[in-house]
């Protein structure tokens, strides 16, 4: 056979068959477009936050002061000069970083929140260290013009939660107005975080940026530093220069009590960098997941799509051709997907690229993302995707060159030994055989029944996978919600200046304001569980441990398993800590936390038993009655307390009203704190949307081509029924039932492998990438119906998308057993 003859023939089938070639080719894509795309999400943020914060001059080491201390400016950078290397500084500058409140209100909503100046050294275009970082649209950057100005730039995750535009005026403490010029990011706050190690704190934390001098005079500290940032010269190891810069503030006489700072320790830089792998192993699986199915159903149709060509290898063998030339032309077949799947592969990879990227942006507003192709992720996937249709072909071309020439003839009822279909005379069916026609073709050919069924349910299971998980993700955000506002959903918490008496100044103007109805005392620390046997290990779970009034009228939570004694003793604990530490009500604990020794606090641990399991998702919540605080040495101590309006008043009301108390730091409505974490989780659950967009197209891609194929091998079997006189509509309906049979067997496999894989995914992968939520395990009857429609409707409309090739069949010619 002549090389050329055998390209012909190729392109002829090509020509024939170009839509199950494209549509499984497609489908190849779409798993290996996927999988390379979320397959590069730990590269696209490595490289993408070593961009941001190498722009930003992110330090290599910080001294921060102890909190109220400072020096003259000039006095922390003067210290440099006394390390036993000067050189190992390659830049460095002093900052003035100093707390304050933040009045950011509108026309049409009040935003109080506590916050942070920090004055920089605008000289010579500064800053040099630790820049920040004002995107086009987003008002100016600061210049050395500014300094001594009323302007500042205001932090981009707190002025993008509210929709806050440059150009506006902001209050600080003292009621001192400020303008706000631009919009800035920064490296400390590219995530940001509460004191006490809370996440998502862009919505009550603002952060405001500007002069040194500025700084100065709005902190009403003129002269003042208490913050050095500086890098290091090329090849200087940290940890060295971090010892050699303690020692020197220790022996300089400057008492400012400092903390030196590594890059890792900063909070953002830490989470960020932390998180990449466990947020790669959980992309890596849902993409596994979408190329598994896509292989399978690629696999699947292709050799459907080889078998479908039986009879016309049968009569090549009866006419003499050897068995190897047969199989070259089907075997072409293979490669041609191969290559499209490839191509198309890398076209779809940068469309889910391009459909991230805004999504990626949106949850992390870095100054610069670096999302390019990555070629060594996509060899794999279509590595994969190029084998499969290979084999896919090879397999029924195997089969059929190694039968009889006869046997390879002879249609379908002849050559298929009956499957399951005597099972029909068992079955008290009509007798009439084109009413039992759709059911007796699924069960004559089970082999053939099983392979598409599974290709549907592959498309499923993933489906059912992306959807189920969107589906835990709200049903637990509607837990925590449901817990935290209980009874009064108007509840605020009001965060004081440090730690004072429940009957002191503080509280007791709380108390007196007109706004507010009730009041709750509330002492909020953090703290460790210690797993049994452990020592400070990995498997110890930090706390915020709140210690409240747990028989209190405003707010208690929900004893979801055990109960309060009588004497309010023991821990309540989250329901995911409990399982971590595989103890309930009953069992003992030992809790890490400070207890006041002397005239200074100290960390203790402490035995105390599980009184009750609570069902927020965040394990990290924790409580204990007020009653428990002589123990700890503070007794009657707050840091924070329970509000609610007053008749007749609303939140906005009680917040404009305790902003301007002394001793007040924030205030806080809770229904905003369940707000922020519901929009963040939506942020984040964007890349699952992104994803089901394409799982539907790649199931209805397979339900469409499962159809097309079928066609062929069931055109004889057609054309018999239209030689006896059957209409139209009663053979398309006749397919139409088998459809919707196939489709349901389908649905059913993939609704139980998804709900499987959903499990799996929560119960062990969420549980080490998101250690702190425990996740519901939820398919919701929406994700059930929608699989459902797509599975068995799909499957079932398919046939009429074959309606014009019937209509223009050629009976006889179709008929006819030899050419």
């Amino acid at each position: 056979m002549r090389p050329l003859f055998v390209l012909r023939w190729a392109a002829r089938d090509l020509r024939r068959r170009w839509t199950q070639v494209v549509v499984i080719a497609l489908i190849i894509a779409i798993g290996t477009g996927v999988y390379s795309a979320l397959g590069s999400g730990a590269t696209w943020a490595r490289e993408s936050y070593d961009a941001s914060f190498g722009l930003l001059h992110m330090y290599d080491l910080r001294v921060k002061a102890a909190e109220g201390a400072g020096a003259p400016t000039g006095e922390m950078l003067a210290v440099l000069d006394t390390l036993p290397d000067p050189g190992i500084v390659a830049t460095a500058e002093e900052r003035l970083v100093v707390p304050t409140q933040v009045d950011a209100s509108t026309g049409d909503q009040t935003i109080l929140v506590p916050g942070r100046i920090v004055g920089m050294d605008l000289s010579g275009g500064g800053p040099h260290v630790n820049d920040v970082y004002v995107a086009g649209g987003d008002g100016r950057d600061l210049t050395a013009a500014d300094d001594g100005r009323p302007v500042a730039l205001l932090e981009s995750n707190f002025a993008d939660h509210y929709g806050l535009r440059p150009g506006g005026a902001v209050r600080v403490a003292g009621d001192r107005p400020v303008d706000t010029v631009g919009i800035a990011a920064a490296p400390e706050y590219f995530f940001v975080m509460t004191e006490e190690g809370g996440f998502f704190a862009e919505a009550n934390f603002a952060a405001l940026f500007t002069s040194l001098t500025t700084a100065q005079d709005l902190a009403g500290r003129p002269g003042q530093v208490n913050d050095l940032v500086l890098t290091l010269a090329p090849g200087v190891d940290q940890d060295e220069a971090a010892a050699a810069l303690r020692d020197a503030f220790a022996a300089s006489g400057t008492g400012l009590g400092v903390t030196v700072m590594k890059t890792s320790d900063e909070d953002a830089y830490q989470v960020l960098y932390d998180d990449i792998e466990g947020d790669q192993k959980l992309w890596s699986i849902l993409a596994g997941l979408i190329l598994a199915g896509a292989a399978f159903g690629a696999f699947n149709l292709a050799s459907r799509m080889v078998e479908a060509q039986r009879r016309e290898i049968g009569i090549g063998m009866a006419l003499g051709w050897s068995r190897w030339r047969l199989a070259v032309r089907p075997l072409l077949a293979g490669v041609q997907i191969a290559f499209l799947g490839a191509v198309f592969g890398v076209g779809v990879g940068l469309l889910v690229m391009a459909a991230l990227r805004p999504v990626y942006r949106s949850v992390l507003p870095l100054p610069v993302w670096r999302m390019d192709f990555q070629p060594d992720v996509f060899a794999r996937a279509a590595l994969l995707g190029f084998v499969l249709p290979l084999l896919a072909t090879a397999w029924p071309v195997w089969r059929a060159v190694r039968v009889m020439p006869v046997d390879a003839i002879s249609t379908a009822h002849r050559t298929s030994r009956g499957g399951l279909a005597p099972l029909l005379r068992r079955l008290p069916w009509p007798v009439s055989a084109f009413r039992r026609m759709p059911l007796g073709n699924v069960l004559r050919t089970p082999r053939r029944t099983v392979l598409t069924a599974l290709g549907i349910g592959a498309a499923i299971t993933t489906l059912v996978a992306i959807f189920g998980m969107l589906d835990s993700f709200e049903a637990t955000m509607d837990r925590n919600e449901r817990e935290l506002l209980g009874t009064h959903p108007d509840r605020l918490v009001v965060a004081l200046d440090g730690l004072v008496a429940e009957d002191g100044p503080e509280v007791g103007a709380v108390r007196g304001a007109a706004s507010v109805g009730g009041v709750a005392p509330v002492l909020r620390s953090g703290a460790v569980l210690v797993a049994p046997g452990g020592t400070g290990t990995e498997d110890d779970i930090d706390v915020l441990l709140e210690a409240i009034d747990l028989d209190g009228d405003l707010w208690t939570p929900t004893a979801e398993e055990g109960s309060l004694p009588a004497g309010r003793e023991g821990i309540v604990l989250a329901r995911s800590a409990a399982e971590d530490l595989d103890v309930g009500p009953g069992d003992s604990v030992t809790l890490e936390h400070l207890a006041r020794q002397g005239d200074g606090f100290a960390l203790v641990r402490s035995p105390i038993e599980v009184a009750a399991v609570h069902p927020s998702p965040f394990r990290f919540s924790a409580y204990v009655d007020r009653s428990q605080l002589a123990a700890f040495g503070v007794p009657g101590i707050v840091n924070s307390l329970y509000v609610v309006p007053a008749p007749g008043y609303g939140v906005e009301d009680v917040e404009r009203e305790l902003f301007g108390l002394p001793g007040v730091a924030s205030v806080q409505p809770v229904a905003t704190s369940t707000r922020i974490v519901q929009d963040s989780m939506e942020e984040f659950t964007a890349i699952y949307r992104v994803l089901q967009v394409f799982i539907l197209f790649l199931a209805l891609l397979i339900a469409y081509n499962a159809t097309s194929i079928n066609a062929d091998e069931r055109a004889r079997e057609r054309a018999t029924l239209f030689a006896f006189g059957l209409p139209m509509r009663r053979v398309m309906g006749l397919e139409v039932v088998e459809g919707v049979l196939v489709g349901l067997l389908g649905t059913l496999v993939g609704m139980g492998l998804g709900v499987v894989i959903v499990r799996l995914l929560i119960t062990s992968t969420m549980r080490t990438t998101m250690p702190e939520m425990g996740l519901d395990v939820v398919v919701s009857w929406g994700t059930v119906l929608g699989a459902m429609v797509l599975g068995v409707l799909a499957v079932a409309i398919a046939p009429l998308l074959t309606l014009r090739r019937l209509r223009r069949m050629d009976i006889p010619g179709t008929l006819r057993v030899v050419e």
